[in-house]
């Protein structure tokens, strides 16, 4: 039963492991322009965690993926026309969906100029830096 148990625990570990990782995939999906959000301070970098602190995803939650679970976990207007990260621009307006009317499988109506709903911009203003740290 050695080796057999020890197999089972690293394929559990392998499946958990897995599952983390690209659980965030699902939640992209489910916000406009979600594979396409950029890091504010690295350019041509994608943020894939929008929801979460660490760009990567995972872990603690922005005030974004706090806002976006307390309202039902989709897009709806309520979320869409939330500041979550209090820089003045709703969530819509920095997703692409200024009207809040995009649907999860549909191009939202702006495409270009996107911008995260979870981190203040821009960065250093004097009103996000408390915000930001």
């Amino acid at each position: 039963t050695g080796p057999n148990m020890r197999f089972l625990f690293y394929l559990a570990l392998v499946v958990s492991a897995w599952q983390c990782s690209h659980a965030y995939f699902n939640y992209q999906t489910k916000i406009p322009n979600g594979q396409h959000v950029p890091h504010p301070c690295k350019p041509n970098f994608i943020w894939h965690g929008v929801g979460h602190l660490n760009a990567g995803g995972g872990g603690a939650r922005n005030q974004f993926g706090l806002d976006f679970d307390r309202l039902g976990g989709q897009w709806n207007s309520a979320i869409c026309q939330l500041d979550s990260d209090g820089d003045g621009v709703t969530n819509g307006q920095e997703l692409g969906d200024p009207a809040c009317i995009w649907t999860e499988g549909n191009i939202p109506s702006r495409t270009e100029n996107i911008s995260h709903p979870g981190v203040c911009e821009p960065f250093d203003a004097q009103k996000c830096r408390a915000a930001n740290t």
